[in-house]
């Protein structure tokens, strides 16, 4: 919660605004999770998403539905 919203960007994006991006997309639940774990960069201009490695894979998981589930921004 330090780093993204639940609807508009703080350092990373709103969840509102990932699951808006992704809520078409049937890969996105794995991708998200992968992210989670992993980390990324790019995706949201220069923002660094840093590893969350001590997140288990069926916690990433859930993480990642949940966003997904947000309502789009208004």
């Amino acid at each position: 919660m330090a780093c993204h919203g639940l609807v508009r960007k703080q350092v990373g994006p709103g969840f509102a605004q990932i699951a808006a991006r992704y809520r078409n997309d049937p890969g996105a639940p794995t991708q998200l999770a992968t992210k989670i774990r992993n980390g990324s960069v790019g995706n949201w201009g220069r923002v660094i998403m840093p590893r969350q490695s001590r997140v288990t894979d069926s916690d990433a998981k859930a993480l990642a539905e949940w966003v997904l589930s947000q309502p789009s921004p208004p």
